[in-house]
Parts: structure tokens; C-alpha cells; sequence
């Protein structure tokens, strides 16, 4: 059969990890070999490390027909309930996972237990004229209520080195502490050690999904706005729901 080349249509870390399952299973199912594309779009070279350049199911980049990912003959329809395993219906196999998979296995760091991490980042935050966004004012209210909920535990506001920081919007609410990150797998460390994470539907609660492999018992606290979200948790505006993501509503 013919080789897999693969590429997400946008650049994000979640919109590569939403295929990170794809090349094991084209492996294992079809006895594929996966490929990314050559000159496949990435915000930063640490997702192309974190996602492709680990998984040994990725044979390397390659130039070709782009036959993999969102590509402009798929018909995105939610056939499974999940948007992991319907990736893999829609590429013709049998669907297997339902949380993204990286191959990193991320390091337990001490102190971190009691911790619920903080990363209120996200490309779009303000609603400006687009509708989809945040409103920071009911933000700010929604992340209070978390506080006072889990009291017992430390927020820890999670800063992005400057070079990553340039292409993303960060809300940076009141903490107990702050962390800056020294790269991609520091932050898979750092999930992985920690009681849980407190983001916006974003790449770090994809990564966050894929480090429950590793940290079963992470929370996932995803402040959501409404005008993605739908109180039956189906599709909206493109977006599906995992059902092991605890998502706080925004007025």
C-alpha cells in the first residue's frame, strides 16, 4: 500500500496531536509506513519534537501527496462520540484510542502532587468580532470559584519562554506561584506529576489528555466560553468533548 503522508492543516499543538494515534495504527492495521509532510506547518519546532520527532511510528518528512490529517477530501462527521478514535474511522481503521498519544514517557517531579497548574493561554481569548472567545471578566469570576473549590491545593501559573509566548495569548491570573518552562517536556513533566491542570480548550489540554496515559488520575479543569460549548457536550463550531476533561462553563 501506499505510504501515509500526514499534516495538520494548522499549525498548533493540539491540531497535531488530535493524528497522534494515526501512524501506530496505519502500522499495526494496514502495515503502512507514516511520513509528515515536507513543509507541514508547526508554531514551534517542539511540537514537531513532542509529537512526530518521538513516535517511532513516523518514518521521517517526505514530500508528496498530502493523504493524511484534515485533509480537504475528508468529511468531518462524528461517527464515535470521540474526536481521537473518529480521527481513526475516518482514515479507514478500526478506531482503538480515545486520548492522543505521545511516546515521551514524561519524569515525576517532587513537590508537584498538590499542585494544580495554570495555563490560561490560548490564540483566541477576547471575542473581539469572531465569537469565539473568552469574556475575561466571567474568566476571572470562573477561576475564583476553582480556587475557593479546591483550596487545599497550590496554583501554580505555568509562563512560556518568549520565543513561544510571541505566538499565543496568556491570561495570567492570580497565583500562589509561577513556573516558566524550560520546553515542551518539561511541561509533559510537570502534568505528569501534578494534581492537575486549569486551561481553556487549547493544545495544553490535548497534551494534558495524552499525559492521563501516563498520570491517571490528572484532573483536567478546561474553562470553556459558551459559544463553544454545548450543554449536551455534542459538537459545536467544530469542536468535540472528551469525556475524561472536566469543563467549567463561562457565563
Amino acid at each position: 500500500m501506499s505510504d501515509v503522508i500526514l499534516k495538520s492543516y494548522f499549525g498548533g499543538l493540539g491540531d497535531s496531536l488530535q493524528f497522534s494515534t494515526l501512524p501506530e495504527e496505519f502500522c499495526k492495521q494496514q502495515g503502512r509506513e507514516t511520513y509528515i509532510q515536507d513543509g507541514a506547518n508547526f508554531r514551534n519546532k517542539e511540537i514537531y519534537d513532542l509529537v512526530w520527532g518521538m513516535n517511532p511510528y513516523v518514518k521521517g518528512v517526505k514530500g508528496g501527496q498530502w493523504n493524511a490529517g484534515d485533509t480537504p477530501e475528508i468529511k468531518v462527521e462524528n461517527h464515535t462520540g470521540n474526536w481521537i478514535s473518529n480521527w481513526e474511522y475516518l482514515h479507514g481503521l478500526e478506531p482503538k484510542n480515545i486520548r492522543p498519544k505521545i511516546y515521551y514517557e514524561p519524569k515525576k517531579l517532587s513537590e508537584f502532587e498538590n499542585v494544580i497548574l495554570v495555563d490560561l493561554s490560548s490564540i483566541t481569548i477576547n471575542h473581539n468580532n469572531t465569537g469565539y472567545g473568552y469574556d475575561l471578566k466571567e474568566v476571572e469570576k470562573t477561576f475564583s470559584e476553582l480556587k475557593e473549590k479546591y483550596r487545599d491545593k497550590r496554583f501554580v501559573a505555568v509562563k512560556f519562554k518568549s520565543e513561544i509566548s510571541d505566538d499565543i495569548n496568556q491570561y495570567v491570573p492570580e497565583c500562589n506561584d509561577s513556573i516558566e518552562l524550560e520546553s515542551i517536556f518539561h511541561y509533559c513533566d510537570l502534568m505528569n506529576s501534578s494534581f492537575g491542570i486549569c486551561c481553556f480548550y487549547s493544545g495544553s489540554m490535548v497534551l494534558a489528555s495524552a499525559i492521563q496515559r501516563f498520570n491517571k488520575d490528572l484532573k483536567i479543569l478546561c474553562i470553556t466560553s459558551p459559544s463553544v460549548y454545548n450543554s449536551d457536550r455534542t459538537q459545536k463550531l467544530g469542536i468535540f468533548y472528551f469525556d475524561y476533561v472536566d469543563y467549567i462553563v463561562t457565563k
